[in-house]
């Protein structure tokens, strides 16, 4: 199991069950009324991930993530019908987004799920507006072509406008703590001022539960900081996480950077370089965290 967490990965990692992605919906919808719209055609309780939707781009596409939900609706035929989500998320306005959306569309839709009504959702947490909708399939043809439209219905919902910072503790604990890494992540003052409030709901999660998120997030975020702003990202963090009993931060980084060693250790291992007991010897790690020959 490789243990880099991006943005995008750790979007994935809170995001991949269904009720924590459909409890996003229903915040998300409380401002965006085309978001309200679709949530009163389907049945979320009903909502799967499509399985390993990211990983294998030959036969599934590499977005996120991507799941299905069935048709709210009492008559049983219409209310087997399944509608196809793409969930993509972006700290950054990309050029590209309508193009890769399509392929990600036709591999995991078309060619896994026959085709089936799609909602694409950018998850967007950068620090400029970002208006997507107004973008075609093909701007550097003439204006005719303009005109070809987007073969699923392409909906961004902005992070800052999920949530008002009161609510946090009204939000369930993996989402509020996200979501204020999400919102807050290019703003070092405010993330101070709100990650104490998020991480005062992982005490309703077992220990290690909690401890795990929180290890997740602090990866996450400290990507994104430099120089004195990363120093002083840590103490803080350091300061709200010991507050609540959970690991320091430099058992955090420790393990970050044995899981780094792990994962090109075992990439030499899979590529016949060295041995199982060999990785283990150099890289002063357990041999159960390695597989392949002696």
């Amino acid at each position: 199991m490789k243990h880099n967490f991006s943005h995008d990965s750790y979007v994935r990692s809170v995001l991949k069950d269904p009720a924590r992605t459909a409890e996003l919906l229903r915040l998300a919808s409380r401002k965006n009324s085309n978001l309200a719209q679709f949530l009163a055609t389907v049945n979320l309780d009903t909502m799967q991930e499509i399985s390993e939707a990211f990983s294998d781009t030959a036969t599934h596409g590499n977005s996120d993530l991507a799941f299905t939900v069935k048709i709210a609706s009492d008559e049983p035929k219409q209310a087997e019908l399944l509608v196809g989500i793409i969930e993509e998320h972006k700290s950054y306005p990309e050029s590209g987004i309508v193009p890769q959306l399509v392929k990600y569309w036709f591999q995991i839709m078309v060619r896994n799920q026959k085709n089936i009504p799609t909602l694409a959702i950018v998850l967007y947490n950068g620090k400029d507006p970002w208006h997507i909708e107004k973008e075609v399939m093909f701007p550097n043809y003439p204006e005719y072509y303009h005109r070809i439209g987007l073969p699923f219905l392409l909906e961004v919902v902005d992070v800052s406008e999920i949530f008002e910072d009161y609510e946090i503790p009204q939000i369930s604990p993996k989402i509020a703590l996200a979501l204020v890494a999400l919102k807050y992540v290019f703003n070092g003052e405010k993330l101070k001022k709100y990650l104490k409030a998020a991480m005062a709901g992982l005490k309703s999660l077992p220990h290690n539960e909690a401890e795990d998120l929180l290890s997740q997030t602090f990866v996450y975020l400290k990507q994104w900081f430099n120089g004195d702003a990363k120093e002083q990202f840590k103490m803080d963090f350091k300061k709200c996480s010991e507050v609540y009993g959970y690991k320091s931060i430099a058992e955090v980084e420790e393990e970050e950077a044995n899981n780094r060693i792990c994962d090109f250790a075992q990439t030499l291992i899979d590529a016949g370089k060295i041995t199982a007991d060999e990785a283990a010897h150099f890289s002063h790690l357990s041999k159960e965290r390695f597989k392949g020959k002696n």
